[in-house]
C-alpha cells in the first residue's frame, strides 16, 4: 500500500501522517489525530480516504509549520 500513486504524488506530507519531523507536534496540528492511531497501516488508510482538497489543506499547514519551526528552532535542513 505504500507505493501508490497517491502516496508518491503527496510524498511531501505522507511522513507527517506517521510522525512529526520535529518529534513533537504542536497543539493545533491537524496530523495529531493520525498520530494517535499509532499504526502505519491505519494512518495510510486514513490518508487514502482524504479528498485532494483536504490533503492540500494539510500540506499548507505542514509547510507553514515546518517553515516557522525551522526558523524558530534553528533546523535549516527542514526549511523551504
Amino acid at each position: 500500500m505504500y507505493l501508490t500513486k497517491k502516496n508518491i504524488e503527496n510524498i511531501d506530507i505522507v511522513g507527517a501522517f506517521i510522525h512529526c519531523p520535529f518529534n513533537q507536534t504542536t497543539n493545533d496540528c491537524p496530523f495529531l489525530k493520525y498520530h494517535h492511531l499509532q499504526n502505519p497501516d491505519k494512518q495510510m488508510n486514513a490518508f487514502h480516504m482524504l479528498s485532494d482538497e483536504e490533503i492540500q489543506s494539510l500540506r499548507i499547514f505542514h509547510r507553514n509549520c515546518v517553515k516557522e519551526r525551522s526558523e524558530k528552532e534553528k533546523y535549516p535542513e527542514y526549511s523551504f
